[in-house]
C-alpha cells in the first residue's frame, strides 16, 4: 500500500486566512482566522502553527495547494508567492485552485456558484456533471432568474432568497477542499498563479467544461 500523501492548503483570497493539512481522506487540522489585511505577517505564522498542531515538520509535506482566486488581491499575490517560494525549497509540486472549484469541491448537484467581486458585484459560475461552465458579472439588483434551483458560495443566503433557490453549504472549508484538491492534480499543472477574472466573463474559454484548469 502506497504511503498517503500529506498535502498543505491555504487561502488567503478573503479577509480569512484558512490553513488546512489532509493527509489522503483524513483532514488532520483547519484553521480559519479573520486576519483583515494583515496576510504578510500572518500567514506563515499560521501555517507553522498548523504544523506544529499536526506534529509534524515542513520535509513532511508531499504536496501544496494555494487559493488563486478570484478575490483578495494582495492576499491572494502574498500566498501565492509564498507557495511557490516553499515549492522550489522543499522540491514538491504546489497548484493552484481556483475559488469556485474550491467552493463546490465534491458536490453532486447542478449549481450555481456565486464568488464575491468588487463593489457589491459577484460572479456566477455554472457547475454541472463536475465541470464549470460560463460565468457572469452580477449584483442583486440586475440579476436574472436562472436555470437552476441550487446556490452555493458567497452571498447564496441573499441570492436564495431573492430568486427562491436552494441554498447548499460547503462539504469543506475552502482551504480543506484546497488541500485535498492539491492531492488529485497532474504534475503539469505545477506552480501555481494568480488567477483574475475579465470584467464580463470568468476565465479563459479553456477554463469552461474542464475540471480543475488552474
Amino acid at each position: 500500500m502506497q504511503p498517503k500523501l500529506i498535502s498543505l492548503g491555504l487561502d488567503t483570497s478573503t479577509s480569512h486566512c484558512g490553513i488546512s493539512i489532509v493527509s489522503g481522506a483524513d483532514t488532520l487540522i483547519e484553521i480559519n482566522e479573520n486576519i483583515g489585511k494583515k496576510h504578510a505577517e500572518t500567514l506563515m505564522v499560521l501555517t507553522q502553527r498548523a504544523l506544529d498542531t499536526a506534529q509534524l515538520d515542513w520535509t513532511d509535506l508531499n504536496v501544496i495547494g494555494v487559493g488563486v482566486g478570484p478575490g483578495n488581491f494582495t492576499g491572494i499575490r502574498i500566498s501565492v508567492a509564498a507557495v511557490r517560494g516553499l515549492s522550489f525549497a522543499l522540491n514538491i509540486p504546489a497548484f493552484g485552485i481556483k475559488r469556485y472549484e474550491a467552493i463546490c469541491y465534491q458536490k453532486k448537484k447542478d449549481l450555481l456558484c456565486s464568488i464575491n467581486a468588487p463593489n457589491g458585484h459577484f460572479y456566477m459560475v455554472s457547475y454541472s456533471n463536475g465541470a464549470f461552465g460560463s460565468c457572469s458579472l452580477n449584483n442583486l439588483d440586475t440579476l436574472a432568474l436562472p436555470n437552476c434551483e441550487n446556490i452555493i458560495g458567497d452571498q447564496s443566503e441573499k441570492i436564495s432568497k431573492k430568486l427562491n433557490l436552494k441554498e447548499e453549504k460547503q462539504i469543506y472549508w475552502p482551504s480543506t477542499s484546497i488541500a485535498k484538491i492539491a492531492q488529485e492534480m497532474p504534475i503539469e499543472k505545477s506552480p501555481p498563479k494568480p488567477f483574475y477574472p475579465s470584467t464580463g466573463i470568468y476565465g479563459a474559454p479553456d477554463d469552461f467544461n474542464s475540471k480543475y484548469t488552474s
